[in-house]
């Protein structure tokens, strides 16, 4: 009876050594660090943030996951591809502050890479364009371009910038000159600022805004928006959302911190929409 009980309580504990095992498998571990200069125009919460978002690029952009399956891109769709890790597969994240004085801010990023989530990522990787295929595209720039010259805006759909809605039901204006901004650089992109003349409506939502205390000198930040694409009619065409955690000091204006996280995930889903937005047709 002694026997077969040792034996069962070896079997169990084999059983959880295996499941943790399977478990930490799914997840990589991953470390970056990176700086950021003092300059009189940017607040320290806009620095720091620069200096996260470079020290959790240069993570993933060294970590063994990204060196093996980014190996065929380019350099500039492997950063494109390490950005979207970054956003979408990056858990577990802990910031340490290695620097901080009046000439630089400098941060330590340790996280793990959700591995099942970047296959998924790396499913839709952009693949480097082959000479070929370069000439075929430049062609067609050239034969197209003398033309659209001469093209007038009826061809081009309207825009309308939607408020900002807030989860409790209230909105504000107070981000739509960033977007509009943004998206004056879009070939294909005319934005309205009267709404009944919209073929379409660019609705920015914010989903989740909340602080959570991690210790006494920290917090961690989490926020979640998502920008929709819609006919004039209410009819969705697309969306994109984006979600973000970020761990911050206590002492720090919290109201600078939401406003400057805001308006970063609105610009990176208004990225993550460009394309779509300019095949929009004029119905």
């Amino acid at each position: 009876m002694i026997k077969n009980l040792a034996w069962l309580f070896v079997l169990a504990l084999l059983m959880v050594k295996i499941g943790s095992a399977g478990a930490d498998s799914l997840f990589l571990p991953v470390k970056g660090n990176a700086c950021a200069d003092i300059t009189s125009d940017k607040t320290r919460a806009s620095i720091r943030y620069g200096a996260y978002d470079r020290a959790a690029l240069a993570a993933v952009k060294a970590s063994d996951y990204m060196q093996k399956h980014g190996a065929d891109l380019d350099d500039y769709n492997y950063n494109l591809t390490a950005y979207r890790l970054v956003d979408k597969a990056l858990r577990d994240i802990t910031v340490i502050t290695i620097r901080d004085d009046n000439e630089k801010i400098c941060l330590e990023i340790s996280g793990k890479l959700d591995k099942t989530r970047a296959d998924e990522i790396m499913q839709i990787k952009a693949k480097p364009l082959d000479s070929s295929v370069v000439k075929d595209i430049a062609d067609s720039v050239n034969s197209t371009l003398p033309k659209s010259m001469y093209e007038t805006d009826e061809t081009i759909p309207l825009l309308y910038i939607d408020n900002l809605r807030y989860y409790n039901g209230t909105d504000t204006a107070s981000f739509t000159p960033g977007l509009t901004e943004r998206l004056a650089f879009e070939p294909r992109v005319l934005v309205t600022e009267t709404k009944e003349l919209a073929d379409y409506l660019l609705i920015p939502k914010l989903l989740l805004s909340q602080v959570e205390p991690v210790d006494g000198k920290n917090s961690r930040y989490s926020m979640s928006v998502v920008v929709e694409v819609r006919k004039n009619t209410g009819e969705l065409v697309d969306s994109e959302q984006q979600n973000r955690y970020i761990i911050v000091e206590n002492t720090q204006n919290m109201q600078e911190v939401a406003h400057k996280l805001l308006q970063k995930l609105l610009e990176d889903a208004v990225n993550a929409l460009s394309g779509k937005l300019n095949r929009l047709l004029k119905y």
